[in-house]
C-alpha cells in the first residue's frame, strides 16, 4: 500500500486513476478482512419455542401451561437474542499534518467501522477547525464512495474537538434508534472552540481513541474525561497502525 501511494503521488492523471482504483480495492479488502465477525448490540425477547432456542423462560411457560394436562410446544416460551439496530458516528481528527500512509490507515480504520456496521446506521466526519461530513447517518451505506472520500482528506490546522462532538451529536439525534454511540479519534489537544468535555456528557455513549499524531503527543487527561463524561471507554492507541484493530475492539466490546 505504501508503494501504491508513492506511485500515485508521482504518476500522471491517467495512471493516477488506475493506481487509486487498485489502492481502493486493497483498502476495502483489508477493511472487510479485519472487520470479519459479528458486532453490535443484541437485546433479549421472550418468544414461543422453535428449534434452535434452548434458553427456557420458566415463568411464562408455566403461566401458559395452566389448565393443560400435557405439555404442549405452543406453551413453551424461550429467550431469544436478536440484533438491535443502532446508530453510530465516527469523528476523525485530521487537524495535524498526516502523511499519505497515515491517511490510508485512517481509511482502513473507517472501512472497518463501516463494514462492522453495514446493517446499522452510521455517520463519519473529519474535523480540524471545522467538522466535515463524509457520510451522514441517514445516507445509504456505500463503502467504495466512503473510502474514496477518505483518500481525498486534506489534513492540518487547528483543532476544534467541541465542534466535532456537537456535529456528531446532531447526527445521532436525527436517527430513530434507541442506542446512539459516538467514537472519536483524536490526540485530545483542543486548540480552539472551548472545552469539549461538557458536550461529551450529552452523548448516550462516547468512546475515545486517544492517539498521538506527531511530536506533540496526546492529552490523556482530556481524552479520559471525555470518555468518562460520555459513559464510554477510553483507549490509548500507541501506534497508528493499530487504529483499525482498536476500532474493532471498541465495536465488539473487547
Amino acid at each position: 500500500m505504501k508503494l501504491l501511494s508513492m506511485m500515485m503521488e508521482r504518476a500522471d492523471v491517467e495512471k493516477n486513476l488506475a493506481i487509486r482504483k487498485m489502492l481502493l480495492q486493497k483498502i476495502i479488502y483489508l477493511s472487510r478482512k479485519i472487520a470479519a465477525g459479528a458486532s453490535g448490540i443484541k437485546k433479549t425477547v421472550v418468544t414461543q419455542y422453535r428449534p434452535g432456542l434452548d434458553e427456557l423462560e420458566v415463568d411464562r411457560t408455566l403461566e401458559a401451561q395452566i389448565g393443560s394436562p400435557i405439555l404442549d410446544y405452543e406453551n413453551i416460551y424461550c429467550h431469544e437474542r436478536i440484533k438491535q439496530k443502532s446508530s453510530y458516528v465516527l469523528m476523525f481528527d485530521v487537524s495535524n499534518s498526516m502523511h499519505q500512509e497515515k491517511i490510508m490507515v485512517g481509511a482502513i480504520a473507517t472501512g472497518v467501522f463501516a463494514s462492522k456496521l453495514c446493517h446499522d446506521f452510521y455517520g463519519v466526519l473529519t474535523f480540524a477547525r471545522e467538522a466535515s461530513f463524509l457520510k451522514h447517518v441517514t445516507e445509504p451505506n456505500d463503502l467504495v464512495t466512503l473510502m474514496d472520500k477518505m483518500l481525498d482528506i486534506k489534513s492540518g490546522g487547528t483543532t476544534n474537538i467541541r465542534e466535532a462532538l456537537l456535529k456528531g451529536l446532531e447526527q445521532l439525534n436525527e436517527s430513530k434508534t434507541m442506542s446512539k454511540t459516538g467514537i472519536i479519534v483524536t490526540d485530545g489537544w483542543s486548540t480552539v472552540g472551548g472545552d469539549p468535555v461538557e458536550v461529551a456528557a450529552k452523548y448516550d455513549r462516547l468512546h475515545v481513541l486517544g492517539i498521538s499524531f506527531g511530536i506533540g503527543g496526546s492529552d490523556p487527561k482530556t481524552n479520559f474525561q471525555m470518555a468518562k463524561k460520555g459513559k464510554g471507554r477510553y483507549m490509548y492507541v500507541r501506534k497508528y497502525d493499530d487504529l483499525p484493530i482498536a476500532i474493532t475492539k471498541i465495536l465488539t466490546n473487547k
